[in-house]
């Protein structure tokens, strides 16, 4: 099962770094730096190593926690996927599976809501502590790789089987200084606490360095790990990754020339980071169908582009343009660049409007991702309430038509005790309101153990008496089948689909059954069952599909629009190399790229 895992996070991780690096297999062999800690430092830590070498560092570290830090732009995710690749690529069978979760996602706050962590400033026992982790790393498997089972998931973690490699720490909360209170501080915490037996779990982690120092002077760090700063960009460096990817260097030898001689220079500084280094060549060597180049990289040396700002607002906007103009929308269509920049910079305003605030932003209980995008839970993007009321309105409607086609079609007389059992019904439908956070997930029988577990199966029920209850099931035992990773539109399309059979379903039972009810055949109290019966199947079985269309429903027109085929939209985005994939979830392809776009001067 390890084993297939593996290879499902090969095939992944191949695709991403592909995706991160522009296209092109080039790396730019960055250095990085050790920067011991006050206390507790993993042994063995070399004072410096290179990107190229990253999997022998980490290998001599004891215990295995490496915190991989730099400036924004610097390559951490990139140097993390390369030590996760080649861990992979020599991976023996007993050695556990390095994946990839990001850290925005990990909700602490339900967790401490739920009971299976202590609240903020409380102390974490190592149990504790491999239980949150656990709870988090699992339902991440389960979510991302088919035929993973959450019994499965936690069988690999309990022997040991997962390494995690967490991306992001300073996407966990707003601003450059995390605070005590900070979730980044409450993660560290539960990290510190993460044992494997005897020792300190093994684990990858990610940081900007002025978030993860603001976090030190707190006396806050992870502990036995070694942390690495990654270094920027040499002028040196810069021109050899240039002569490596462009088709003729002589385009590019004004450029080249300014490195030489302004080692300091505006566009010295904006191309000191693999990100920009990566854009540029990218968006500069595009050509036309006649094989006309598009963009000189003499533009880069204009006058008006005296600062690293410009230089970077002018990267950019060509990199927008050129993704939407290379890569066609599906089925032939078109997005315009206007329509695009237009609707990531809603995206990105919703994510960054999610940590403006240093504790960030709930709703109904749970803290907002900055940076993860995932179909079912984007619903928050038209407002915390009106999605809610439109999803409750639309199955109101599916139920009242279909009542109303089912009484007129068999013929039913009304009278007190249908209209009872109609209002009683109406009356259940409430719960697509209540139920703020839908889930599209499968019925685990071991949670029934937990209050918050008989809860979940109690909401889903009347799935178990449908057809489709298949269809929430795994396809088998994780080792039948081939482990790949969950297309995120198929998570809706699968809960759309499961919900309309449920409905159909026990709208049926409620014609019969109401058919009997005037036939005088079956008391009053089996009609208000019955009507109980279908308000859920058609409000929760498929709510977390339901509560999609609401948000498309609610995003039609006005600041806030978004296109009617979101998913697509945002697949073709991710094969443009505009997003890029994290699970089940969607992120930005570099937070420099959210930002700029969330900023209202840079919308068309």
């Amino acid at each position: 099962m390890a084993g297939q895992l593996a290879q499902a996070v090969l095939r992944a991780e191949t695709e991403a770094r592909t995706q991160l690096l522009g296209g092109d297999g080039t790396t730019i062999d960055v250095r990085f730096d050790f920067r011991p800690a006050a206390a507790r430092n993993a042994a063995d830590a070399a004072m410096e190593g290179r990107l190229s070498e990253v999997v022998n560092y980490y290998r001599r570290l004891r215990p295995g926690r490496l915190v991989i830090t730099g400036a924004p732009g610097a390559g951490k995710t990139v140097l993390a996927l390369e030590l996760l690749l080649a861990l992979l690529e020599e991976r023996r069978p007993e050695d556990p599976v390095p994946v990839r979760l990001p850290l925005a996602s990990w909700d602490l706050l339900s967790a401490t809501h739920r009971g299976t962590a202590p609240s903020m400033g409380a102390s974490h026992a190592p149990g504790e502590a491999v239980k949150v982790v656990g709870a988090w790393v699992c339902r991440h498997l389960v979510d991302t790789y088919r035929e993973i089972s959450p019994t499965a998931a936690a069988a690999l973690m309990d022997a040991g089987l997962i390494l995690p490699v967490l991306d992001g720490l300073d996407e966990m909360d707003a601003g450059d200084t995390p605070g005590y209170g900070s979730r980044a501080r409450q993660a560290l915490d539960v990290l510190n606490a993460f044992q494997r037996g005897r020792a300190k779990a093994s684990l990858v982690l990610t940081c900007r360095s002025g978030q993860y120092q603001a976090l030190e002077a707190l006396e806050v760090w992870a502990q036995d790990a070694a942390r690495v700063e990654i270094g920027r960009i040499s002028p040196a460096q810069a021109r050899l990754f240039i002569q490596q990817r462009v088709g003729s260097s002589a385009r590019w030898q004004g450029v080249l020339d300014t490195l030489d001689r302004a080692p300091s220079s505006p566009l010295a500084r904006a191309l000191s980071t693999p990100w920009r280094l990566t854009v540029a060549v990218t968006v500069h060597e595009q050509r036309d169908l006649a094989g006309a180049y598009l963009h000189s990289p003499r533009d880069l040396i204009r006058p008006e582009l005296g600062s690293d700002r410009a230089v970077r607002d002018h990267l950019l906007k060509l990199f927008l343009q050129d993704a939407t103009a290379r890569h066609p929308a599906p089925q032939s269509g078109t997005y315009t660049p206007d329509q695009v920049r237009a609707w990531l910079g809603v995206l990105a305003a919703y994510l960054n409007t999610n940590t403006a605030t240093a504790t960030g932003r709930t709703v109904a209980g749970r803290a907002l991702s900055g940076t993860d995008m995932t179909l079912h839970e984007l619903w928050p993007v038209a407002g915390s309430h009106r999605p809610r009321i439109a999803h409750l309105a639309l199955v109101a409607g599916v139920f009242l038509a279909g009542a109303a086609l089912g009484i007129w079609g068999f013929g039913i007389e009304l009278s007190g005790g249908a209209f009872l059992t109609m209002a009683v019904a109406l009356s259940a439908l409430g719960l697509t309101y209540v139920y703020a956070w839908p889930v599209p997930s499968r019925l685990d029988l071991g949670r029934l153990r937990t209050p918050q577990g008989r809860r979940t199966a109690a909401f889903w029920l009347t799935d178990m008496l449908m057809p489709s209850v298949a269809m929430w099931f795994p396809g088998g035992r994780a080792g039948e089948g081939t482990i790949s990773v969950v297309d995120p539109r198929a998570l809706v399309r699968i809960n759309l689909t499961s919900g309309l059979v449920a409905g159909l379903g026990a709208g049926l039972v409620f014609v019969l059954g109401a058919t009997e009810f005037v036939a005088g055949n079956a008391p009053i109290p089996v009609g208000i069952v019955v009507g109980i019966t279908l308000a859920p199947a058609a409000g929760i079985v498929g709510s977390a599909g339901m509560r999609y269309l609401a948000l498309l429903l609610c995003t039609r027109r006005g600041p806030r629009a978004l296109p009617w085929r979101l998913g697509r939209f945002l697949q073709w985005a991710t094969d443009a190399g505009l997003l890029r994939g994290a699970g089940i979830a969607h992120q930005f392809r570099h937070r420099e790229l959210q930002d700029w776009l969330a900023d209202p001067a840079n919308l068309p």
